[in-house]
């Protein structure tokens, strides 16, 4: 992986700052979407939920009292189709996860959460039988760096990566078993990383008022549509999306919380978590904050990217 020290954060070099903000270079417009919501007139464009893969592991870990039963966590894969291209949030596993995680310290990551994934259930895969080609891809958003976010990233070579510079800078830079702790595979990321790196802190400033008591939204179309918003704790530079969709709001949250219990109770993990999180502290607040905004907004659907039978939910109320 590329070095990214000392690289801007703005449009590549030689390219529009509206090519930036609006689609990659070459990203194909995809008609007929996006729609205008019935209050004030605000945007709203379709979302799929895709399941790329997925793991186990013991269901104690992510829920305290739940035992050592293995239970299944799936890859989501949020596609949002935009007027200006397509827009993927997080791309799951596929098939070179495996490989990539059978090598030196990766091979600890790949017995603690081994991976199950089908050629077919790659995102890359399902995204061709709806028609859309990678370069059709313009934006990737990535809430973390963990390979279980990231397994996909290389299908699309044209699209802007929007993850945080701090969370690139410390993939260059750790080794060893530190990285294994931050549940890295660094042969999961593009080369020319650098290239393509947009840092949300770079975006314009969205409603600060929406996602209170969340704080520092960004707007990555420029339109409303997606909002980027920190959830700091999990992991460095955590993410999170916020997508209007045509049924309702959804907040996509990544790891910020591992199952709904976690945001309407505010349930922490096992205490062994605290061993891949990057800041417990703040992860803590990060479920506090998430909790207050669920509450002040129940029409808001709060997203965890493992809850399998949230996740089913999800799919299918946003496929209606």
């Amino acid at each position: 992986m590329a070095d990214v020290s000392g690289v801007p954060d703005g449009p590549r070099s030689g390219e529009p700052a509206a090519t930036a903000a609006h689609g990659a270079p070459g990203g194909r417009p995809v008609a007929g979407t996006g729609g205008r919501g019935a209050a004030g007139g605000v945007p709203r464009v379709p979302l799929l939920l895709l399941e790329a893969g997925a793991t186990t592991h013991a269901a104690g870990v992510a829920r305290r009292g739940a035992g050592r039963e293995r239970v299944r966590f799936p890859a989501l894969v949020a596609v949002v189709t935009h007027p200006g291209g397509v827009v993927l949030v997080d791309t799951g596993y596929a098939p070179r996860v495996p490989d990539a995680m059978s090598r030196g310290v990766d091979r600890v990551y790949g017995r603690l959460l081994p991976v199950d994934v089908a050629p077919e259930q790659a995102a890359v895969a399902q995204l061709a039988a709806l028609g859309v080609a990678p370069h059709d891809v313009t934006h990737v958003v990535l809430t973390h760096l963990h390979a279980d976010h990231v397994g996909g990233l290389l299908d699309f070579p044209d699209a802007r990566v929007v993850v945080a510079r701090r969370a690139v800078a410390e993939a260059a830079r750790v080794r060893g078993f530190g990285r294994l702790r931050r549940g890295l595979v660094t042969a999961l990321l593009p080369d020319d990383l650098a290239e393509r790196l947009l840092d949300p802190a770079t975006l314009p400033a969205a409603d600060p008022e929406e996602l209170a008591p969340l704080t520092g939204a960004r707007d990555l179309l420029g339109d409303g549509t997606v909002l980027v918003v920190p959830l700091p704790g999990h992991a460095t530079g955590h993410l999170g999306v916020r997508v209007r969709a045509p049924q309702r709001d959804v907040l996509l949250v990544g790891d910020a919380a591992w199952h709904a219990r976690a945001v309407s109770d505010g349930e922490l993990p096992h205490p062994v978590a605290r061993l891949v999180t990057a800041d417990w502290h703040r992860y803590r607040g990060t479920l506090g904050a998430l909790r207050v905004l669920a509450t002040r907004r129940p029409d808001l659907l709060v997203l965890p990217s493992h809850d399998d039978a949230l996740v089913a939910a999800a799919r299918a109320e946003l496929a209606g």
